[in-house]
């Protein structure tokens, strides 16, 4: 081959190489581009590092109602409504009179049962004074039988106890004038015969036998006469025993007819319906127990009562919001939880509230597939909210709040607990143009839209991806950054 054949095949050969070269660079460049359009594509949100306060709730919407509802009632329904006071939306202060039945007829009902009264009554205090006679009766026979008993008692103890003195008196007279016999016998055995005293002696022990022969037969005497007095004292007391309990028979049977009286029921006439018939009389004018506003009215001027609940009253000062909370943030809700409140009313105002009740049990008149949830009532701390009753209103119980931490979109935190959290961090470059740079986080409390961030390389303002998508540490690219 000549020397200028080979060079032209060389310069072919080189050019093919170049276009091959240049095919391969715009290939890479192609693909380069067309992954950087997917992440544009796919990574066009994006929001801030935040520092602020979160909160985590459970909301629901309700009505506005009063936690001091009052039922008045009709106290006979089957009364007509002579006089109606008010009305729907009235504001009534305790004591105003809200309507009034018509009570005639019970009015005369009731003249005529004291009229009856007055019979029985009159009747009813002859018969008392006759038994309060025979009480009084009886008891001074008891005091009088057993006063004399008492005394003829007395009596015989008092002779008994005499009899007993004198014959120890005359035990011991006995017993001196016996001494004072053998002592005069001892002398006079003593003295000689012949002597001129000896005598004398003798007449003295005969007069001391005499007195004390004539002793001791007045003590025999008196001796033999006790039994009888210990006899009589027994039988006084027997005595006693008897009229004691013949009084207490007398009087008792006195005391069983008062309270036959007391308990007895007279089958014309009882003070219980005379009292109730006067309750109900008084009724019949209805007045209100205490403040508030009519918010419903079941009777008119001239009709009867349908119902026995004839209107309601309710408390204006003390509302409540009530409404359901779901079965999956029920556990959650305890009550005193701070809540707020808003109104269409009362537009971008928010309204403290706190929870009142909670209902942890589904009602019996709601089916088992109601998902509708657990009642809970909500008070209204303010006041002067302004709210009404009825109006619509939608709540947001707080259940946990953290102030001023620091923050980012909860939608931006990725990964997991084994393999740790991360966000991306946008940072600007020139052009509109953003590097990529990921960034370790430790999540704390989670809001509902945004998550606290307790560790991280990040700060207040710092752009961060949210839903971020096929991005890497290190990639540039254009971002739509909302205002701040």
């Amino acid at each position: 081959m000549s020397k200028g054949k080979k060079i032209v095949k060389r310069i072919v050969i080189l050019l093919i190489i170049l276009l091959i070269i240049c095919g391969i660079v715009l290939f890479v460049r192609s693909a380069i581009r067309g992954a950087t359009q997917s992440v544009i594509t796919r990574s066009d949100t994006c929001g801030f590092v935040k520092r602020q306060d979160l909160t985590s709730y459970s909301s629901f919407s309700g009505q506005i109602s009063s936690s001091d509802k009052l039922m008045v009632t009709a106290t006979d329904p089957t009364l007509k409504v002579s006089k109606l006071n008010v009305k729907v939306g009235d504001s009534v202060k305790a004591g105003d009179i809200l309507c009034e039945f018509d009570s005639k007829k019970l009015q005369e009902k009731y003249d005529k049962m004291v009229k009856n009264s007055e019979k029985v009554q009159g009747a009813s205090q002859h018969s008392h004074d006759l038994i309060v006679r025979n009480y009084d009766k009886a008891k001074s026979e008891r005091e009088t039988m057993i006063s004399k008993a008492q005394s003829a008692y007395n009596t015989a103890v008092s002779k008994r106890d005499s009899a007993y003195e004198e014959f120890n008196r005359m035990i011991d007279e006995y017993n001196d004038l016996y001494g004072r016999q053998i002592d005069a016998y001892n002398a006079w055995a003593n003295t000689e015969e012949g002597a001129h005293d000896k005598e004398y002696k003798r007449q003295v022990l005969d007069d001391l036998s005499k007195e004390c022969a004539l002793a001791e037969k007045n003590l025999n005497a008196l001796e033999s006469s006790l039994p009888d007095l210990d006899s009589a004292v027994s039988a006084a007391n027997e005595a006693y025993s008897a009229a004691v309990e013949k009084g207490d028979e007398l009087l008792q049977s006195a005391q069983d007819a008062l309270d036959d009286e007391k308990y007895s029921l007279d089958d014309d006439f009882d003070d219980s319906q005379l009292e109730e018939l006067r309750e109900k009389i008084e009724k019949c004018t209805v007045i209100a127990e205490r403040d508030g506003v009519v918010t419903e009215l079941n009777i008119s001027e001239g009709s009867v009562p349908e119902s026995g609940n004839i209107m309601t009253i309710e408390n204006t000062t003390d509302l409540i919001v009530s409404g359901k909370v779901s079965e999956a943030d029920i556990l959650k809700v305890n009550e005193g939880m701070e809540a707020e409140i808003k109104t269409s009313a009362t537009e971008d105002r928010i309204i403290k509230g706190r929870v009142k009740r909670i209902e942890k049990i589904i009602s019996s008149g709601q089916a088992k597939y109601d998902t509708g949830g657990y009642t809970v009532e909500v008070s209204v701390e303010e006041k002067d909210s302004g709210l009404l009753i009825g109006m619509s209103a939608s709540v947001k119980i707080i259940l946990d709040r953290r102030d001023n931490v620091l923050s980012v979109p909860y939608n931006a935190i990725r990964g997991g607990e084994n393999e740790g959290y991360f966000i991306y961090v946008a940072i600007p470059q020139e052009n509109d143009m953003y590097s990529i740079s990921k960034r370790k986080v430790s999540k704390g409390f989670e809001g509902d839209f945004y998550t606290e961030i307790i560790s991280g390389d990040i700060d207040d303002g710092d752009i961060v991806l949210t839903d971020p998508m096929g991005v890497s540490e290190g990639d540039l690219i254009p971002l739509s950054v909302p205002e701040e």
